[in-house]
Protein backbone atom coordinates (compact mmCIF):
# COMPACT_ATOMS: atom_id res chain seq x y z
CA UNK A 1 0.00 0.00 0.00
CA UNK A 2 2.54 2.68 1.07
CA UNK A 3 4.96 1.56 -2.60
CA UNK A 4 1.73 2.35 -4.67
CA UNK A 5 1.37 6.27 -2.54
CA UNK A 6 4.89 6.14 -3.53
CA UNK A 7 4.39 5.51 -7.38
CA UNK A 8 0.77 7.51 -6.82
CA UNK A 9 3.38 10.82 -5.62
CA UNK A 10 6.08 10.12 -7.76
CA UNK A 11 3.76 10.33 -11.27
CA UNK A 12 2.07 13.28 -9.74
CA UNK A 13 5.36 15.34 -9.58
CA UNK A 14 6.51 14.28 -12.77
CA UNK A 15 3.48 15.89 -14.55
CA UNK A 16 3.74 19.18 -11.96
CA UNK A 17 7.59 19.30 -13.49
CA UNK A 18 6.23 18.72 -17.48
CA UNK A 19 3.28 21.04 -16.64
CA UNK A 20 5.92 23.64 -15.58
CA UNK A 21 8.09 22.75 -18.24
CA UNK A 22 4.88 23.28 -20.79
CA UNK A 23 4.26 26.53 -19.29
CA UNK A 24 8.16 28.26 -19.68
CA UNK A 25 8.40 26.73 -22.98
CA UNK A 26 4.96 28.67 -23.86
CA UNK A 27 6.22 31.92 -22.26
CA UNK A 28 9.71 31.83 -23.07
CA UNK A 29 8.88 32.87 -26.67
CA UNK A 30 6.70 35.86 -25.89
CA UNK A 31 9.54 37.04 -23.19
CA UNK A 32 11.98 36.97 -25.85
CA UNK A 33 9.73 38.47 -28.24
CA UNK A 34 9.25 41.39 -25.81
CA UNK A 35 12.43 41.96 -25.48
CA UNK A 36 13.83 42.15 -29.00
CA UNK A 37 10.98 44.45 -30.16
CA UNK A 38 12.32 47.87 -30.87
CA UNK A 39 11.26 50.75 -27.33
CA UNK A 40 9.57 53.68 -28.27
CA UNK A 41 10.41 56.74 -25.79
CA UNK A 42 6.57 56.92 -25.06
CA UNK A 43 7.33 53.09 -23.68
CA UNK A 44 10.72 54.12 -22.03
CA UNK A 45 8.84 57.00 -20.23
CA UNK A 46 6.26 54.66 -18.74
CA UNK A 47 8.82 52.27 -17.49
CA UNK A 48 10.75 54.93 -15.48
CA UNK A 49 7.47 56.95 -14.09
CA UNK A 50 6.43 53.13 -12.99
CA UNK A 51 9.56 52.04 -11.60
CA UNK A 52 11.15 55.19 -10.47
CA UNK A 53 12.11 55.14 -6.53
CA UNK A 54 12.42 58.61 -6.29
CA UNK A 55 8.84 59.33 -7.03
CA UNK A 56 7.53 56.74 -4.55
CA UNK A 57 9.99 58.29 -2.29
CA UNK A 58 7.87 61.42 -2.37
CA UNK A 59 4.88 60.01 -2.34
CA UNK A 60 5.72 58.14 0.94
CA UNK A 61 6.67 61.62 2.03
CA UNK A 62 3.74 63.21 1.44
CA UNK A 63 1.31 60.44 2.96
CA UNK A 64 3.70 60.97 6.16
CA UNK A 65 3.06 64.78 6.20
CA UNK A 66 -0.93 64.58 5.80
CA UNK A 67 -1.22 61.80 8.18
CA UNK A 68 1.15 64.21 10.67
CA UNK A 69 -0.52 67.04 9.97
CA UNK A 70 -4.08 65.90 11.69
CA UNK A 71 -1.87 64.43 14.41
CA UNK A 72 -0.44 68.37 14.97
CA UNK A 73 -3.72 68.75 15.76
CA UNK A 74 -4.61 67.45 18.02
CA UNK A 75 -4.55 67.67 22.28
CA UNK A 76 -1.85 65.89 23.99
CA UNK A 77 -3.16 62.48 25.71
CA UNK A 78 -4.67 63.12 29.21
CA UNK A 79 -2.26 61.83 31.83
CA UNK A 80 -3.99 59.25 34.79
CA UNK A 81 -2.60 60.07 38.17
CA UNK A 82 -2.89 57.59 40.82
CA UNK A 83 -1.28 57.71 44.09
CA UNK A 84 -1.60 57.61 48.14
CA UNK A 85 -0.96 60.70 49.93
CA UNK A 86 -0.35 61.46 53.49
CA UNK A 87 0.01 57.83 54.67
CA UNK A 88 1.76 57.24 58.44
CA UNK A 89 5.46 55.45 58.19
CA UNK A 90 4.92 53.90 61.58
CA UNK A 91 1.64 52.19 60.63
CA UNK A 92 1.86 52.50 56.84
CA UNK A 93 -2.46 52.31 57.65
CA UNK A 94 -4.73 54.11 55.44
CA UNK A 95 -7.36 54.80 58.68
CA UNK A 96 -5.11 55.84 61.03
CA UNK A 97 -4.65 59.27 59.96
CA UNK A 98 -7.67 61.95 58.49
CA UNK A 99 -5.53 62.98 56.20
CA UNK A 100 -4.39 60.03 54.41
CA UNK A 101 -6.35 59.14 51.22
CA UNK A 102 -6.24 57.64 47.97
CA UNK A 103 -5.56 59.89 44.48
CA UNK A 104 -7.17 59.59 41.18
CA UNK A 105 -6.78 62.29 38.97
CA UNK A 106 -6.32 63.60 35.12
CA UNK A 107 -4.09 65.86 33.98
CA UNK A 108 -4.44 67.99 30.47
CA UNK A 109 -1.77 70.24 28.88
CA UNK A 110 -2.88 72.98 26.49
CA UNK A 111 -0.59 74.32 24.31
CA UNK A 112 -0.17 78.59 24.08
CA UNK A 113 -2.80 80.50 22.13
CA UNK A 114 -3.03 78.47 18.52
CA UNK A 115 -0.60 76.93 18.30
CA UNK A 116 -1.47 73.44 17.34
CA UNK A 117 -3.48 74.85 14.52
CA UNK A 118 -0.81 76.90 13.16
CA UNK A 119 1.72 74.12 14.01
CA UNK A 120 -0.78 71.16 12.08
CA UNK A 121 -1.47 74.27 8.99
CA UNK A 122 2.46 74.75 8.59
CA UNK A 123 2.80 70.48 8.41
CA UNK A 124 0.06 70.34 5.76
CA UNK A 125 2.06 72.82 3.76
CA UNK A 126 5.18 71.20 3.62
CA UNK A 127 3.25 67.86 2.34
CA UNK A 128 2.26 69.83 -0.42
CA UNK A 129 5.58 71.04 -0.95
CA UNK A 130 6.50 67.25 -1.35
CA UNK A 131 3.41 66.71 -3.45
CA UNK A 132 4.97 69.97 -6.16
CA UNK A 133 8.49 68.14 -5.37
CA UNK A 134 6.98 64.63 -6.66
CA UNK A 135 5.49 66.78 -9.70
CA UNK A 136 9.18 68.37 -10.42
CA UNK A 137 10.93 64.65 -9.89
CA UNK A 138 8.46 63.52 -12.42
CA UNK A 139 9.42 66.09 -14.68
CA UNK A 140 12.90 65.93 -14.35
CA UNK A 141 12.91 62.14 -14.70
CA UNK A 142 11.21 62.54 -18.19
CA UNK A 143 13.66 64.66 -18.65
CA UNK A 144 16.38 62.53 -17.79
CA UNK A 145 15.10 59.53 -20.23
CA UNK A 146 13.94 61.70 -23.27
CA UNK A 147 17.60 62.63 -23.12
CA UNK A 148 19.16 59.76 -22.64
CA UNK A 149 17.16 58.04 -25.50
CA UNK A 150 17.44 60.31 -27.88
CA UNK A 151 21.59 60.02 -27.60
CA UNK A 152 21.43 56.57 -28.12
CA UNK A 153 18.97 57.25 -31.04
CA UNK A 154 21.75 59.38 -32.28
CA UNK A 155 24.53 56.62 -31.85
CA UNK A 156 22.59 53.88 -33.26
CA UNK A 157 21.58 56.01 -36.25
CA UNK A 158 25.37 57.06 -36.73
CA UNK A 159 26.13 53.29 -36.27
CA UNK A 160 23.57 52.32 -39.00
CA UNK A 161 25.80 55.42 -41.48
CA UNK A 162 28.99 54.18 -40.92
CA UNK A 163 28.01 50.35 -41.55
CA UNK A 164 26.49 51.37 -44.94
CA UNK A 165 29.78 53.30 -45.87
CA UNK A 166 31.94 50.24 -44.67
CA UNK A 167 29.74 48.23 -47.02
CA UNK A 168 30.11 50.60 -50.06
CA UNK A 169 33.93 50.86 -49.28
CA UNK A 170 34.51 46.98 -49.33
CA UNK A 171 32.81 46.62 -52.28
CA UNK A 172 35.29 49.29 -53.77
CA UNK A 173 38.02 47.60 -52.33
CA UNK A 174 36.86 44.45 -54.00
CA UNK A 175 37.11 46.44 -57.02
CA UNK A 176 39.74 48.09 -57.24
CA UNK A 177 41.76 44.72 -55.90
CA UNK A 178 39.91 43.08 -58.99
CA UNK A 179 41.14 45.98 -61.50
CA UNK A 180 44.56 45.73 -59.90
CA UNK A 181 44.48 41.98 -60.35
CA UNK A 182 44.45 42.39 -63.25
CA UNK A 183 46.59 45.39 -64.33
CA UNK A 184 44.03 48.24 -64.65
CA UNK A 185 44.25 49.77 -61.61
CA UNK A 186 47.52 51.07 -59.08
CA UNK A 187 48.28 49.46 -55.41
CA UNK A 188 48.12 53.04 -54.06
CA UNK A 189 44.19 53.10 -54.81
CA UNK A 190 43.80 49.88 -52.83
CA UNK A 191 46.14 50.88 -50.01
CA UNK A 192 43.94 53.89 -49.64
CA UNK A 193 40.75 52.14 -49.63
CA UNK A 194 42.10 49.68 -47.37
CA UNK A 195 43.45 52.63 -44.84
CA UNK A 196 39.35 53.99 -45.57
CA UNK A 197 37.75 50.88 -44.43
CA UNK A 198 40.11 50.42 -40.93
CA UNK A 199 39.49 53.81 -39.86
CA UNK A 200 35.77 52.83 -40.53
CA UNK A 201 36.19 49.66 -38.37
CA UNK A 202 37.84 52.14 -35.30
CA UNK A 203 35.09 54.74 -35.75
CA UNK A 204 32.12 51.77 -35.25
CA UNK A 205 33.76 50.80 -32.26
CA UNK A 206 33.85 54.09 -30.85
CA UNK A 207 30.46 54.47 -31.89
CA UNK A 208 29.37 51.24 -30.27
CA UNK A 209 31.55 52.32 -26.58
CA UNK A 210 28.93 55.37 -26.64
CA UNK A 211 26.04 52.97 -27.00
CA UNK A 212 26.87 50.44 -24.34
CA UNK A 213 27.28 53.75 -21.77
CA UNK A 214 24.25 55.29 -23.01
CA UNK A 215 22.31 51.80 -22.76
CA UNK A 216 23.45 51.64 -18.82
CA UNK A 217 22.50 55.31 -17.96
CA UNK A 218 18.90 54.20 -19.92
CA UNK A 219 19.06 51.06 -17.52
CA UNK A 220 19.02 53.17 -14.36
CA UNK A 221 15.75 54.56 -15.71
CA UNK A 222 13.86 51.59 -16.80
CA UNK A 223 15.71 48.72 -16.03
CA UNK A 224 18.78 46.92 -17.94
CA UNK A 225 16.63 44.70 -20.01
CA UNK A 226 14.50 47.25 -21.59
CA UNK A 227 17.20 49.03 -22.56
CA UNK A 228 18.94 46.47 -24.60
CA UNK A 229 16.07 46.42 -26.76
CA UNK A 230 16.63 47.95 -29.93
CA UNK A 231 15.06 51.58 -30.54
CA UNK A 232 11.94 52.76 -32.93
CA UNK A 233 14.14 54.23 -35.40
CA UNK A 234 11.93 57.42 -35.63
CA UNK A 235 12.44 60.86 -33.42
CA UNK A 236 9.45 61.72 -30.96
CA UNK A 237 7.12 64.28 -32.74
CA UNK A 238 5.96 67.02 -29.75
CA UNK A 239 4.21 70.69 -30.69
CA UNK A 240 5.91 73.56 -31.47
CA UNK A 241 6.38 75.40 -27.93
CA UNK A 242 4.59 78.38 -27.12
CA UNK A 243 5.78 82.11 -27.70
CA UNK A 244 8.18 83.13 -25.48
CA UNK A 245 6.20 85.84 -23.73
CA UNK A 246 3.39 82.73 -22.87
CA UNK A 247 6.47 80.61 -21.89
CA UNK A 248 7.65 83.15 -19.20
CA UNK A 249 4.12 83.78 -17.79
CA UNK A 250 3.52 80.36 -17.38
CA UNK A 251 7.26 80.16 -15.62
CA UNK A 252 5.79 81.33 -12.00
CA UNK A 253 3.19 77.97 -11.87
CA UNK A 254 6.65 75.24 -12.82
CA UNK A 255 6.79 72.23 -10.32
CA UNK A 256 10.06 74.07 -8.50
CA UNK A 257 8.61 76.94 -7.69
CA UNK A 258 5.30 76.08 -6.85
CA UNK A 259 6.92 73.70 -3.89
CA UNK A 260 9.42 76.85 -2.78
CA UNK A 261 6.06 78.73 -2.38
CA UNK A 262 4.36 75.60 -0.35
CA UNK A 263 8.20 76.28 1.59
CA UNK A 264 7.44 79.52 2.39
CA UNK A 265 4.15 79.11 3.39
CA UNK A 266 5.45 76.87 5.66
CA UNK A 267 8.07 79.09 6.65
CA UNK A 268 5.57 81.78 7.60
CA UNK A 269 3.42 79.53 9.60
CA UNK A 270 6.66 78.79 11.61
CA UNK A 271 6.62 82.64 12.16
CA UNK A 272 2.96 83.00 13.46
CA UNK A 273 3.92 79.48 15.44
CA UNK A 274 6.96 81.60 17.22
CA UNK A 275 4.72 84.22 18.11
CA UNK A 276 2.30 82.18 19.80
CA UNK A 277 4.57 81.39 22.35
CA UNK A 278 4.30 84.39 24.26
CA UNK A 279 1.17 83.43 25.47
CA UNK A 280 0.91 81.22 28.02
CA UNK A 281 0.48 77.58 28.19
CA UNK A 282 -1.99 76.22 31.41
CA UNK A 283 -2.30 72.56 32.26
CA UNK A 284 -5.65 71.67 34.17
CA UNK A 285 -5.57 69.01 36.84
CA UNK A 286 -8.48 67.46 38.33
CA UNK A 287 -7.73 64.96 41.45
CA UNK A 288 -9.95 62.83 43.79
CA UNK A 289 -9.11 61.77 47.08
CA UNK A 290 -10.76 58.34 48.73
CA UNK A 291 -10.27 58.22 52.55
CA UNK A 292 -10.92 55.12 54.76
CA UNK A 293 -11.83 54.81 58.19
CA UNK A 294 -13.87 57.14 60.63
CA UNK A 295 -13.08 60.29 62.60
CA UNK A 296 -11.02 59.67 65.61
CA UNK A 297 -13.35 62.19 67.89
CA UNK A 298 -15.51 58.78 68.22
CA UNK A 299 -18.56 59.90 66.98
CA UNK A 300 -18.07 56.72 64.24
CA UNK A 301 -19.10 59.20 61.35
CA UNK A 302 -17.00 58.25 58.12
CA UNK A 303 -14.26 60.03 56.48
CA UNK A 304 -15.25 62.08 53.38
CA UNK A 305 -13.87 62.17 50.37
CA UNK A 306 -12.20 64.96 49.03
CA UNK A 307 -11.83 66.78 45.31
CA UNK A 308 -9.42 69.15 43.97
CA UNK A 309 -8.81 71.05 40.84
CA UNK A 310 -5.67 73.43 39.53
CA UNK A 311 -4.16 75.30 37.12
CA UNK A 312 -1.05 75.43 36.02
CA UNK A 313 0.05 78.81 33.63
CA UNK A 314 3.39 79.00 31.92
CA UNK A 315 4.43 82.46 32.30
CA UNK A 316 6.40 84.05 29.31
CA UNK A 317 7.67 87.11 31.33
CA UNK A 318 11.48 86.51 30.23
CA UNK A 319 11.55 86.31 26.44
CA UNK A 320 14.39 88.21 25.42
CA UNK A 321 16.42 84.95 25.01
CA UNK A 322 13.95 82.42 24.16
CA UNK A 323 10.47 83.82 22.03
CA UNK A 324 12.47 86.94 20.74
CA UNK A 325 14.74 84.56 19.45
CA UNK A 326 12.90 82.10 18.17
CA UNK A 327 10.61 84.67 16.35
CA UNK A 328 13.64 86.16 14.95
CA UNK A 329 15.38 82.64 13.46
CA UNK A 330 11.66 81.70 11.64
CA UNK A 331 11.51 85.38 10.25
CA UNK A 332 15.39 84.84 8.91
CA UNK A 333 14.02 81.24 7.97
CA UNK A 334 11.27 82.85 5.92
CA UNK A 335 13.62 85.66 3.97
CA UNK A 336 15.93 82.31 3.30
CA UNK A 337 12.52 80.46 1.39
CA UNK A 338 11.98 83.87 -0.30
CA UNK A 339 15.54 84.06 -1.52
CA UNK A 340 15.65 80.53 -2.83
CA UNK A 341 12.73 80.38 -4.76
CA UNK A 342 14.19 84.26 -6.27
CA UNK A 343 17.07 82.13 -6.75
CA UNK A 344 14.71 79.26 -8.54
CA UNK A 345 12.94 81.72 -10.81
CA UNK A 346 16.10 83.43 -11.80
CA UNK A 347 17.95 79.97 -12.73
CA UNK A 348 14.19 78.56 -15.12
CA UNK A 349 14.87 81.69 -16.56
CA UNK A 350 17.92 81.80 -17.88
CA UNK A 351 17.88 77.89 -18.91
CA UNK A 352 14.45 79.22 -20.68
CA UNK A 353 15.99 81.85 -22.51
CA UNK A 354 18.82 79.21 -23.53
CA UNK A 355 17.05 76.83 -24.58
CA UNK A 356 14.24 78.40 -26.27
CA UNK A 357 17.13 80.15 -28.81
CA UNK A 358 18.89 76.88 -28.98
CA UNK A 359 15.40 75.53 -30.55
CA UNK A 360 14.71 78.15 -32.61
CA UNK A 361 18.13 78.16 -34.27
CA UNK A 362 18.76 74.55 -34.76
CA UNK A 363 14.81 74.51 -36.16
CA UNK A 364 16.82 76.85 -39.07
CA UNK A 365 20.02 74.76 -39.06
CA UNK A 366 17.61 71.68 -39.66
CA UNK A 367 15.87 73.04 -42.62
CA UNK A 368 19.09 73.57 -44.01
CA UNK A 369 20.75 70.21 -43.87
CA UNK A 370 17.45 68.81 -44.96
CA UNK A 371 16.72 70.65 -48.08
CA UNK A 372 19.98 71.31 -49.18
CA UNK A 373 23.35 70.32 -47.30
CA UNK A 374 22.66 66.50 -47.40
CA UNK A 375 20.58 66.27 -50.43
CA UNK A 376 23.72 68.57 -52.73
CA UNK A 377 26.49 66.05 -50.78
CA UNK A 378 24.45 62.74 -51.80
CA UNK A 379 24.43 63.99 -55.23
CA UNK A 380 28.19 65.05 -55.10
CA UNK A 381 28.88 61.35 -54.10
CA UNK A 382 27.04 59.79 -56.73
CA UNK A 383 29.38 62.38 -59.33
CA UNK A 384 32.35 61.24 -57.90
CA UNK A 385 31.80 57.60 -58.12
CA UNK A 386 30.20 57.50 -61.41
CA UNK A 387 33.48 59.73 -62.57
CA UNK A 388 35.84 57.33 -60.88
CA UNK A 389 34.26 54.45 -62.80
CA UNK A 390 34.19 55.79 -66.02
CA UNK A 391 38.14 56.60 -65.42
CA UNK A 392 37.82 60.67 -65.24
CA UNK A 393 38.23 61.25 -61.04
CA UNK A 394 40.65 59.64 -59.18
CA UNK A 395 39.58 57.43 -56.16
CA UNK A 396 41.16 60.54 -53.63
CA UNK A 397 38.05 62.65 -55.00
CA UNK A 398 35.53 59.44 -54.35
CA UNK A 399 36.44 59.27 -51.08
CA UNK A 400 36.53 62.69 -50.03
CA UNK A 401 33.14 63.15 -51.28
CA UNK A 402 31.82 60.28 -49.32
CA UNK A 403 33.40 61.02 -46.28
CA UNK A 404 32.19 64.92 -46.72
CA UNK A 405 28.86 63.20 -47.44
CA UNK A 406 28.84 61.21 -44.40
CA UNK A 407 30.29 63.62 -41.94
CA UNK A 408 27.26 66.04 -42.87
CA UNK A 409 24.71 63.30 -42.71
CA UNK A 410 26.17 62.38 -38.65
CA UNK A 411 26.00 66.33 -38.25
CA UNK A 412 22.57 66.55 -39.95
CA UNK A 413 21.49 63.85 -37.53
CA UNK A 414 23.05 65.33 -34.66
CA UNK A 415 21.29 68.64 -35.11
CA UNK A 416 17.49 66.77 -35.34
CA UNK A 417 18.86 65.55 -31.61
CA UNK A 418 19.79 68.56 -30.37
CA UNK A 419 16.72 70.82 -31.29
CA UNK A 420 14.84 67.78 -30.03
CA UNK A 421 16.86 67.49 -26.86
CA UNK A 422 16.17 71.54 -26.59
CA UNK A 423 12.17 70.48 -27.03
CA UNK A 424 12.64 68.03 -24.20
CA UNK A 425 14.22 70.76 -21.83
CA UNK A 426 11.11 73.28 -23.05
CA UNK A 427 8.74 70.91 -21.84
CA UNK A 428 10.45 69.87 -18.56
CA UNK A 429 10.37 74.34 -18.05
CA UNK A 430 6.96 73.72 -19.34
CA UNK A 431 5.90 71.19 -15.98
CA UNK A 432 4.93 68.84 -18.54
CA UNK A 433 4.21 65.49 -17.09
CA UNK A 434 3.39 63.35 -19.48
Amino acid sequence: MEVSNIIVRFRIKRAHLWISLLSSLFLLPSYTLALTKPISLSEAEYLAINNSPELQKFEANTHALNNQAIVDGQLSDPQLIVGAANVPTNSFSFTQDDMTMINVGLQQTFPRGHSLAIKSKQTKALATAEERKEEEQTAMLLRNVRETWLDLYYWTQAAHIVRENQNLYRRLLQSTESQYSTGKGNQSDVLQLQVEVSRLNIQNTQIQEQIEVLRAQLGRWIGQAQANRPLVQRLPKWPNPLPMQTLETRLSAHPLLTADLANIEAARDAVAYAKEQYKPGWMLNVGYGIRQGTYMDGSGQERPNFFGAQVTIDLPIFPGNRQDKQVNVSADQLEAAKFDRDAHYRDLLKELTIQYAMWRNLSKREEIYHQHLYPEARQNSKAALLAYQSTTSSLSTVLRAYSNQLTIKLEQIQIEVERAKARVALLYLEGVTQ
